[in-house]
């Protein structure tokens, strides 16, 4: 085994364990990695695809199944779960040929691995029509040995695929919706799954002592040790990784030390971290369930420029590469492998025990080396175990899923995250328990004071680009029902859930938990409360075609686009960087009283309405405010500004309320201790009169996938913030588009009908995917009555 570091001054050093102790200069290293390379390779791209009851179609892999056509007159569980065609049974194929280097391998003894990084669901492998093995859970990663079975010359590999025993209360994707890998390896190798990676800084951080056990394909277990000197630490800030190799293939790790306390939240390398997470679901809005490394980068730069260090895989195993980039880019991981233990899994009929704790033992050995992941969730939101309800949680069945997780890895917690207090001495031999929404973690903190505290799911707060309720919401239950939409100006939320002002002022009092993670990041197909099909039962007069596809909880939209409260959170997380944002837009009947909002990072805001001030605001440096949840709260019956429940707000926002609309220019100028920090302005637009196209800013020209967002602007060049218009795409050159959308909830226009989709509130996304590595691309984009758009990208 060789380790590779670097010490303080950057210079390489090189590592040896007893295996190589005769290798003494670098050149036998070097002559090592050229005789023991990993062989492996992508099987992502073209296969052949075939849905039940349907012909063979051309696909590429990654690949979901489910992603289109929208219903929009389903009901029940399909609604619930995006309107869209899941459920389903399915087969893909591919052949492969050997390349002589690899079959020589297998000759002499070695291996050769499939290995899958997700197949929703049930999967079943076939290789030259020999049964190969499968996996009983859709987010898990799996590898079968598949060696004996191939040939030297074209092999056929086939997968069939079964959700109709999924249930899911979002869209789960259907079929090879993560990459492939087949990879051969020597006669002596690591076995797949078997390395383990454990640093261990010293007190001081002066050196660390790394200690690696594996599993010798020819000599069984092996363990070894080696000293970094002066370790570059991982942190959030400076996501430091080194790399090892053993038996010629490359591993990676991070050298840190994490510890949640029961009194001082989370501590990152002898410091308190606080954590400013959100969750996220596993689907990225038109591209579906289909892990693209690409839109995960962009996903996790808009969050760290929000301010964003933490993320709860929410609420299943993560594709591998989603671990590797968090490691990259610097966020600590709340790792979670389950939502619950029903059929949310498609378990079906297997034991509940034998079934949680073979894929908790997966999960673990697959992640365990990555130095993001900071705890361990089994589970989340179970409810008690009951007659009515048998997979619910005991405190016999917390206590064997600890120790199955904990017979793979001991340096980490393990952790539940809930939300019943019925449920908290069920949890009494965990490490650490998550609690969601509204302070639910005080009885936990109550009967078990010495265990840690993670707010796993705050705020579940409903907004949409674009629309703001005037005369504003009375109460944070106050949506807009009547015209099917959730408000803008961010003062509305789930019955059971708080706005974010509450949930920061929480943070700051309650200082033992380690932070809080936001429901949600970005929104997420399915799951479309307030207007779900449950919406329905109290309200009878809605239609299906009423009922929303895709969330309202996200700071960000489905497309990448933030939304106005994604600047509330940038504020008060983002301390890096000065924030300053005004909301709503400037587009109103004449003499309509308009309330205007302003989230900045600055102590004091002066507002302008063309020309002339509308007063300075001041940041409260405290309120006094309950921290208990009150559902009376929704009681409350008056004007927004006098709703106590709202008082909060002073100290993370600016408020201006009844300013009667006038068209023209509303200005912000935003004052840090007195300092000016910056200006912004809302314009009134008048009639759309031109289409532009501009580079996504969180997305570079050089990456594979490239976002483009669409907007329409008046004639001189104002952005206009109600457009609605149809607009219909080309493009030529070396790409293609692969998806299409907007931010609007209920919008059931395809993703995949790439030659056209409306405008929401003023804009749409188009993505766009490289075909060659080099190439210009040009996108087009007209609408009728409107100046057509194009725009160039050059690889």
């Amino acid at each position: 085994m060789v380790q590779r570091a670097e010490d303080s001054s950057g210079s390489k050093s090189w590592l040896f364990n007893d295996e190589y102790r005769l290798m003494k200069k670098l050149i036998a290293v070097m002559v090592l990695l050229a005789v023991l390379p990993t062989m492996g390779r992508t099987l992502d791209g073209i296969w052949e695809f075939r849905r039940e009851g349907a012909s063979w179609t051309k696909v590429t892999v990654p690949h979901d199944w489910g992603i289109a056509p929208f219903d929009p007159e389903a009901t029940g569980d399909c609604a619930n779960s995006g309107k869209l065609p899941w459920k389903g049974r399915g087969v893909y194929r591919r052949t492969f040929v050997l390349t002589p280097e690899e079959w020589k391998t297998l000759e002499s003894s070695g291996k050769a691995y499939l290995s899958f990084d997700g197949v929703q669901a049930h999967p079943s492998v076939t290789v030259n029509g020999h049964p190969a093995g499968g996996w009983d859970y859709g987010y898990m990663s799996f590898t079968l040995d598949v060696g004996e079975l191939l040939t030297s010359g074209e092999n056929l590999v086939e997968v069939a695929a079964d959700t109709t025993k999924l249930f899911s209360r979002w869209y789960p994707g259907a079929g090879i919706y993560r990459s492939v890998h087949l990879v051969v390896k020597p006669k002596n190798h690591v076995v797949p799954g078997t390395m383990k990676i454990v640093a261990e800084p010293s007190a001081d951080f002066s050196r660390a002592t790394v200690n690696v056990s594996y599993v010798s394909s020819l000599y069984g277990p092996t363990n070894s040790s080696f000293v970094v000197e002066k370790p570059r630490l991982w942190s959030v800030e400076k996501p430091e990784l080194y790399e090892l190799e053993a038996l010629g293939e490359k591993f990676t790790y991070g050298i840190r030390t994490m510890k949640f306390t029961a009194d001082d939240g989370f501590w990152l390398n002898g410091r308190r971290l606080q954590l400013k997470g959100v969750c996220l679901h596993s689907d990225f809005g038109p591209l579906g369930m289909v892990f693209d490394e690409t839109a995960a980068k962009r996903q996790l730069r808009i969050l760290k420029d929000m301010g964003v260090n933490a993320i709860r895989t929410s609420h299943n195993a993560p594709a591998a590469k989603f671990l590797d980039l968090c490691d990259r880019m610097g966020f600590v991981v709340w790792d979670e492998c389950f939502d619950k233990w029903d059929d949310t899994m498609a378990r079906g009929t297997a034991n509940l025990e034998e079934y949680v704790c073979r894929n908790l033992k997966a999960f673990v050995r697959r992640d365990r080396n990555h130095p993001c992941v900071a705890a361990w969730s089994i589970g989340n939101e179970i409810p008690i175990s009951s007659e009515k309800y048998p997979s619910g949680v005991t405190r016999e069945r917390c206590r064997m899923f600890r120790e199955a997780v904990r017979s793979e890895d001991v340096t980490r917690p393990v952790g539940i995250a809930a939300w019943e207090a019925v449920t908290v001495s069920c949890f009494a031999d965990l490490d650490l328990t998550g609690w969601n929404y509204a302070q639910r973690y005080m009885p936990m903190k109550t009967a078990y004071p010495d265990k840690p505290i993670v707010y796993t799911e705050s705020c579940s707060s409903y907004s949409e680009i674009g629309f703001f309720q005037v005369p504003p919401a009375e109460t944070r239950s106050d949506i807009a029902g009547k015209v099917f939409k959730t408000d803008g100006f961010d003062m509305t939320a789930a019955s059971y859930s708080d706005i974010p002002d509450v949930e920061f002022y929480r943070m700051e009092k309650d200082r033992f938990v380690a932070g809080e993670f936001v429901w949600t990041g970005f929104d997420y197909i399915g799951e479309p409360s307030p207007y779900s099909d449950y919406y329905r039962n109290d309200h009878k007069d809605v239609k299906p075609s009423d009922i929303a596809r895709s969330s309202y909880y996200g700071i960000v939209d489905l497309t990448g686009v933030p939304k106005d409260r994604y600047y509330l959170y940038r504020a008060h997380w983002n301390t890096s960087a000065d924030t300053l944002h005004l909301l709503p837009h400037w587009n109103w009947k004449a003499g309509e009283k308009v309330p205007a909002f302003v989230y900045s990072s600055g102590d004091e805001v002066e507002l302008f309405l063309n020309g002339r001030s509308l007063g300075r605001r001041h940041k409260a440096k405290d309120v006094e405010y309950p921290l208990e949840h009150n559902a009376k709260d929704n009681d409350y019956k008056g004007r927004q500004q006098d709703n106590p429940y709202y008082r909060v707000c002073d100290k993370y926002r600016f408020r201006w309320y009844d300013i009667p609309f006038e068209p023209g220019e509303l200005k912000a100028v935003a004052y840090k201790g007195g300092r000016k920090i910056g200006e912004t302005v809302r314009r009134t637009a008048g009639k759309p009169s031109e289409l532009r196209l501009a580079v996504d800013p969180c997305t570079e020209t050089s990456d594979d996938l490239v976002y483009v967002r669409v907007t329409a602007t008046d004639e001189k060049g104002v952005p206009c913030p109600l457009a609605m218009n149809r607009v219909s795409f080309d493009l030529e050159g070396n790409g293609e588009i692969v998806s299409v959308g907007n931010g609007n909830p209920r919008g059931f226009d395809s993703f995949k009908d790439v030659s056209s989709h409306p405008l929401y509130y003023g804009q749409a996304m188009v993505i766009v995917r490289r075909t060659r590595k080099n190439g210009k691309i040009t996108l087009a984009a007209t609408a009728d009555g409107l100046r057509m758009a194009k725009l160039s990208l050059g690889f």
